[in-house]
């Protein structure tokens, strides 16, 4: 019997065209910090962080040019927000592009984005609880 508890959830992984564009796109769009490398023959790795405590994005490439297909298999990254308009507007500066409108949803307002190569991402700012009738 195994003392040492379940595996823990470190990391969500992209496979990317175009690593650079990418590791540049999530720094400045979510304040991402490129904490790691792995750089083999077949493919190169960048390790995306942010606070302590953060799951980490890793973005994947393969060198040998390969297409990469985003499938519907998946749904998007997901990012907490304490200020989505401040949010949305550095993704999109960054290169992301809005998909359909801000929303509310309950107390919480959400928006999509997919970023340049096309993942998508879903930025959320809770909000308050209504108070009990």
């Amino acid at each position: 019997m195994s003392t040492t508890g379940p595996a823990r959830f470190a990391f969500v992984k992209l496979t990317v065209a175009d690593i650079d564009a990418a590791t540049a796109f999530f720094e400045k769009g979510f304040d991402l910090t490129h904490a790691d490398t792995v750089d083999t023959p077949g493919f190169r790795e960048h390790m995306m962080t942010g606070a302590q405590g953060a799951t980490t994005i890793v973005l994947f490439h393969w060198k040998d040019g390969r297409a990469i297909e985003t499938g519907n298999g998946y749904g998007p990254i997901g990012m907490i927000s304490r200020d989505l308009d401040a949010d949305l507007a550095r993704a999109l500066a960054a290169g992301a592009t809005q998909k359909g409108e801000t929303v509310n949803f309950g107390p919480a307002r959400i928006a999509f984005v997919h970023t340049p190569e096309g993942h998508e991402v879903e930025i959320m700012q809770m909000g308050e609880a209504a108070p009990a009738a």
